[in-house]
């Protein structure tokens, strides 16, 4: 979505302004000093050796990164994924179109309505705590139901602030820190959405509402998207298996490996190289 990505430069530069205007020394010097309350495990180094990205390229050891990559990104995607179509779906079906009209106040002025759905958007986004791309198809639900162009901008920049990520940056840097970036980004969200939607309005930008969001989601068609979808079902296969042939090493796994004898390790490193 272009306004998306617009909204995108948006947003860091207004960060930006807000973060040198308001950062607290003090509090980041606390964050820093905060013990964290769960470590996870470290992952082996993601680097592949080589002079030029053409040489790295060629190395086999290259496809096994990005497949070891592809692998962990998609376990931490695919619920929020999964639930964002699942919520989008059933907002869908379930909730009346004049219900949205009501939270969004469609009959409102333009100058009522655009602030306060970009205050609405991030909140709904954290009450659904839907985050990733898996917020697109309740984005385009909001949409069809009425929402303004900054409401639903602002509910697709919200998924930093879900509570997930929130309960993140809690165990990371402490309540205080946690409460200071939840503020920030809230605020940079709201306001980026709203600049966007003001500008993409004078430039006659906005997309057309006339989108029947539950057509799109339920209806199947042997069109270009099918096909884009197959070949990269099969790339993702692919990766799949090159993962699973190939495990992400894990610290424990690390440690263990190091503390094999020298003979061991070379004959591990020869083994790789010939795969």
């Amino acid at each position: 979505m272009l306004g998306e990505w617009v909204g995108g430069v948006v947003l860091i530069a207004i960060m930006s302004v807000l973060v040198k205007l308001t950062y607290p020394k003090k509090l980041a010097e606390e964050a820093r000093r905060h013990k964290e309350e769960s470590s996870g495990h470290e992952h082996m180094s993601m680097t592949v050796e080589g002079a030029t990205w053409r040489e790295r390229l060629r190395k086999p050891e290259t496809r096994v990164r990005v497949a070891q990559n592809f692998a962990m990104e998609w376990r931490m995607l695919w619920k929020d994924l999964a639930l964002g179509f699942l919520i989008g779906g059933f907002l869908a079906a379930l909730v009346p179109d004049g219900v949205w009209k009501t939270i969004f106040l469609t009959d409102a002025p333009g100058w009522v309505q655009v602030p306060v759905n970009v205050v609405l958007g991030p909140i709904i986004a954290v009450l659904t705590f839907v985050c990733s791309i898996g917020n697109v198809p309740l984005a385009a639900v909001l949409w069809a139901g009425g929402a303004s162009f900054s409401g639903v901008l602002a509910f697709l920049y919200a998924d930093l602030i879900v509570i997930p990520l929130l309960d993140i940056y809690r165990r990371y840097f402490g309540w205080r820190m946690a409460a200071y970036i939840g503020g920030v980004f809230f605020v940079t969200m709201a306001v980026a959405a709203l600049v966007v939607d003001l500008a993409f309005t004078a430039l006659g930008w906005v997309p057309a509402r006339d989108v029947d969001a539950r057509a799109q989601m339920s209806t199947f068609s042997l069109n270009y998207t099918f096909w884009l979808n197959v070949a990269f079902g099969a790339l993702a296969a692919y990766l799949f298996w090159l993962d699973r042939k190939h495990p992400m090493d894990h610290g424990c796994h690390r440690h263990a490996h190091e503390a094999l004898p020298d003979h061991d390790n070379a004959a591990g490193d020869a083994s790789l190289g010939h795969q």
